[in-house]
C-alpha cells in the first residue's frame, strides 16, 4: 500500500500488482524488451522506455481503470485483454487473480488495426499463463 500525505487528510490507495509472463524455459519478452530499451543509446528508445514506465506507474495506480489514450479494452476475445499504447508500441496484458496484471507480449504497431498475429500470440500466452498458474 502507497499512502498520499495531503495537509489535512491520509488517504489509503490500493496498488495493483504488474507481473511480467514468463515461459516454461523462463523468458520474460516484455521485461527483456523494457531492460533492452532503457538502456539503449537511442532518442526513440528512450522515448519509448519513459513512456512505458509511466503507463505501468498508472496501470500500478489505476487498475482495470486505466483509460484511453494509455490503455485500450480490446473486445470480443476469449480473455479480457488490454493494450498499453506507448507511442508505436503495443503491450498486450491481461488481468489475473484479484490484484495483478500480466505483461503478455509486445509488438512495433505499423498499422492502423491492431495486429492479429500478434493478438493471437497474446491470448496463446495467456492460454499458457492460465494453464500453468490458473484464473
Amino acid at each position: 500500500m502507497v499512502y498520499i500525505i495531503n495537509d489535512i487528510i491520509k488517504k489509503e490507495i490500493q496498488m495493483y500488482k504488474i507481473v511480467f509472463y514468463q515461459d516454461k524455459n523462463g523468458r520474460r519478452e516484455v521485461e527483456e524488451y523494457l531492460k533492452r530499451i532503457s538502456s539503449s543509446k537511442q532518442l526513440n528508445d528512450k522515448r519509448v522506455a519513459g513512456k512505458l514506465r509511466y503507463q505501468l506507474e498508472l496501470l500500478e495506480l489505476l487498475g482495470p481503470q486505466i483509460e484511453y489514450p494509455q490503455a485500450r479494452f480490446l473486445r470480443g476475445l476469449k480473455y479480457p485483454i488490454w493494450e498499453l499504447r506507448p507511442l508505436p508500441e503495443r503491450v498486450f496484458f491481461i488481468a489475473w487473480q484479484k490484484d495483478n496484471f500480466v505483461l503478455l507480449s509486445h509488438y512495433t504497431k505499423d498499422q492502423n488495426k491492431t495486429d492479429i498475429k500478434q493478438l493471437n500470440h497474446a491470448i496463446r500466452l495467456a492460454d499458457d499463463w492460465f494453464e500453468r498458474f490458473g484464473k
